[in-house]
């Protein structure tokens, strides 16, 4: 199995004069990549993704402070709590700050450091991206925003890791879709009628160009999540989301229940 090749490491310090000192020190590194790898992005920092045409997987990052003292700052950096890694095990490329996870406090009081990145990838490697939130609420109002960005194909830097396909406190549900209609004025939007466990549920989905017959998805056992964050889309009522994620191609698929690990799913 070919390693990860760190290709470059190239860094910057600036020291300017102001009323407070200010650190900014930037980092550049670079990961190999084989055909048959994926990415995993798993960072607790801003960050924004970045298509690219070249093959191998490149991250600029920068840390900026005006509280913490230069000289902590440089310090930190020299062990490696800035460093950026590229893990490789089987077909998988990690990439994470495994330093940055620690507080830093001098003499009781906590001081801040603030991290940015981007991360550019080549197009057409699977992505995958580890959801950065910890509450239920927070991950479902990401999940929401997630599939927003995707539906609308919404053209905007990502500066949060809103794209996880993985939410392990999100209540996904199977249901089957009983009823599919056309919402009058546009193509994109379908109304669905879900039924899980003896209830039904009303939702409005963007797929209705997924599909040359939206008749298709009648009977599908599909996964969806209730939210109230829509209420009501196209003046319909709105109880939740159905899922759908991109494949290598760039192209929306709606995920089934066979898409998602039973463990996941709450009925």
């Amino acid at each position: 199995m070919k390693t990860t090749l760190i290709l470059v490491v190239v860094f910057c310090c600036l020291v300017t004069e102001t009323t407070t000192a200010q650190f900014l020190k930037e980092y550049v590194r670079s990961f190999a990549l084989r055909s048959d790898d994926t990415i995993l992005i798993d960072l607790p920092i801003p960050y924004e993704i970045i298509d690219w045409d070249k093959k191998i997987v490149r991250t600029f990052s920068q840390v900026e402070s005006f509280s913490l003292p230069d000289e902590l700052l440089k310090r930190l950096s020299r062990k490696g709590r800035y460093s950026i890694r590229g893990t490789k095990k089987n077909n998988l490329l990690h990439i994470h700050m495994p330093e940055i996870h620690h507080d830093i406090s001098v003499q009781g009081v906590r001081l801040t450091d603030e991290v940015i990145a981007q991360i550019y990838v080549p197009k057409g490697v699977p992505l995958k991206v580890v959801c950065s939130t910890t509450t239920p609420e927070e991950q479902l109002k990401d999940l929401w925003l997630q599939q927003e960005v995707l539906t609308r194909r919404l053209k905007y830097p990502i500066r949060k890791a809103i794209n996880a396909d993985y939410y392990a406190d999100v209540a996904f549900k199977s249901g089957v879709v009983v009823d599919v209609q056309a919402v009058k004025g546009t193509k994109r939007f379908v109304q669905l009628t879900i039924e899980s466990n003896g209830t039904t549920m009303q939702t409005v989905s963007r797929i209705g160009k997924l599909y040359e017959n939206i008749q298709d998805l009648r009977n599908q056992e599909i996964v969806f999540v209730a939210h109230t964050f829509a209420e009501e889309l196209r003046k319909l009522p709105n109880e939740g989301m159905v899922i759908v994620q991109e494949d290598q191609s760039g192209k929306l698929t709606l995920i089934t229940k066979a898409n998602i690990p039973d463990f996941l799913i709450v009925n």
